[in-house]
């Protein structure tokens, strides 16, 4: 019995897969987490199949708190982010000088600076993020966005094809973002079906009435479905589509190109 004892506990220590994971929480204990992070990358190329194991561990430490101040700056940097952009940024910058490189204070740090059209700024966020962990599907499709916001729509075709395993609603928005680089009529034939799949979405509303006018196809209904979920939109709704931080940002433009419709009839 003893000899057998030992040898399962022999094997278990001796797994590979299992020793990375835990040399990688050690290091996150000390709050080292770039270096963690990395022998969690270097261990996914050296056992490819255990990939998921070491994916789902290396999520887990991109994300977690080490300290109390940190995710008491993150969280007040999120309930200031879509009314006070700028007092959102500085809580989050203090939130990332206490959890260096934490996934989500970095994600929602991009968030912000997309708010802001601060293209630039989001993609040098959200490089770091993707270095830090490729295998995050947030700061790969935020990454997307930021192409959007630069009109990159080149580069923006081409890492569609390097996306990694994205959630509906991820992949939902993904359509969106790429119909915004494609010719009008597959636009309106991709927004027309994310319009059906995600009813509540605002800016597929406003991107379709955009591919009806290039169109010359009867755009109203469109702006007017975008105008009606802006002015009813709720915070809650806002954190939900936060990969669109300018969510609702084109209402006052919309309501001003039906009134002047209206008013030419």
């Amino acid at each position: 019995m003893w000899p057998l004892l030992f040898l399962i506990q022999t094997a278990v220590a001796l797994d590979p897969v299992q020793t990375a994971i835990e040399h990688a929480q050690g290091l996150a204990l000390k709050k080292n987490r770039q270096e963690a992070t990395a022998s969690l990358r270097e261990a996914i190329v050296q056992q490819p199949k255990a990939k998921a194991k070491l994916i789902e561990a290396l999520q887990q430490i991109s994300k977690v708190f080490f300290t109390d101040k940190g995710q008491k700056a993150f969280e007040a940097g999120q309930s200031l982010m879509f009314d006070n952009p700028d007092m959102a940024l500085q809580q989050l910058k203090e939130a990332l000088a206490q959890e260096d490189g934490n996934l989500a204070v970095l994600a929602t740090i991009a968030k912000v600076q997309l708010a802001k059209q601060d293209c630039g700024g989001a993609e040098a966020t959200l490089e770091k993020a993707r270095r830090m962990n490729p295998f995050a599907s947030e700061p790969a499709v935020l990454e997307m966005r930021t192409l959007v916001c630069q009109k990159n729509f080149e580069a923006l075709r081409e890492r569609t094809r390097l996306l990694p395993t994205l959630d509906k609603w991820e992949e939902q928005f993904v359509q969106y973002l790429n119909a915004q680089a494609g010719p009008p009529r597959k636009a309106y034939d991709v927004l027309l079906r994310v319009t059906e799949e995600r009813a509540d979405f605002p800016e597929a509303y406003l991107q379709l009435a955009r591919a009806e006018q290039a169109l010359a196809r009867e755009d109203e209904p469109a702006l007017t479905k975008y105008i009606s979920l802006c002015k009813a939109v709720t915070t809650k709704e806002r954190r939900r589509f936060s990969l669109e931080p300018r969510l609702c940002q084109s209402l006052k433009e919309a309501e001003d190109e039906l009134a002047k419709k209206s008013a030419d009839l």
